[in-house]
């Protein structure tokens, strides 16, 4: 009676909760705890007496006696939260390959060339070469324009004569786009002045034909020309007609 008097006490100190679901213990609860410890406490009373009855420890039939406390179950961990997938690599952007060049005539061509091994007007007696350098330029696939100047050598019988001449050219390309071998027609004139000793005369000469160009890479060419040409010396007032005999030409072009 001892006991229940204290737990009475006890409850009518702390209050009686009536209202549950709040966390706080009601009433109801609170006496059910203590008809519960009073249980255990006379339990553990009767086993201590019978325990001294019997000549046994009475502390070991208490623990034997009191009911064990029921293990909390363990919290279960949270699992882990998965790792984000690494943003894979941005690849690298490829340099875009540089586009070949074509082969063959194309707008804007610049080239560098020389002719070399050709001749001069051919006629009966009369023989000459020269060589020359100048320049080729394309207007567009088809029209090319050229500037040469060089050196003259021409032979009449026994007398030999050299000078300077200059020349103008235009060439007319055939063939497919794209091909490495090209024909042209092409038309020409030319300025020569030529002398020996103290006498020096002016050759006026018109010439036209046909020749072949093959494009050994983009940028370099070999060419060979057969043209028929009128000539003229305006002092002596003399005409002429004959051939070019062709020449080995190379050019070497620029964009």
């Amino acid at each position: 009676m001892r006991t229940l008097s204290i737990a009475l006490l006890a409850l009518a100190i702390t209050g009686c909760e009536t209202t549950s679901g709040t966390g706080r213990k009601t009433a109801a609860e609170r006496a059910a705890e203590i008809e519960r410890y009073r249980a255990q406490k006379a339990a553990e009373e009767q086993a201590r007496k019978q325990a001294i009855a019997e000549g046994r420890d009475p502390d070991q039939a208490v623990a034997e006696a009191t009911p064990a406390t029921p293990a909390t179950p363990a919290t279960p961990a949270t699992p882990a939260t998965p790792a984000a997938p690494a943003t894979p690599a941005t690849p690298a952007a490829a340099a875009p390959a540089a586009p070949a060049l074509p082969v063959g005539p194309r707008t804007g061509l610049f080239g560098l060339r020389a002719s070399l091994l050709g001749s001069t007007l051919s006629t009966g007696e009369s023989a000459g070469s020269t060589s020359t350098v100048g320049l080729r330029y394309f207007f567009n696939e088809m029209v090319a324009a050229d500037v040469d100047a060089g050196f003259a050598f021409v032979s009449v019988g026994k007398t030999s004569v050299s000078g300077l001449a200059l020349g103008l050219g235009l060439n007319i390309y055939g063939g497919s786009q794209g091909k490495a071998l090209r024909p042209f027609f092409a038309v020409a004139g030319s300025l020569s002045q030529v002398g020996a000793a103290d006498t020096s005369t002016t050759l006026v000469s018109l010439s036209a034909g046909g020749g072949l160009e093959y494009w050994v890479a983009p940028q370099l060419s070999v060419s060979t020309t057969l043209l028929l040409g009128l000539a003229t010396v305006p002092n002596a007032d003399t005409l002429a007609i004959g051939t070019f005999r062709p020449s080995l030409g190379v050019t070497l072009y620029t964009e």
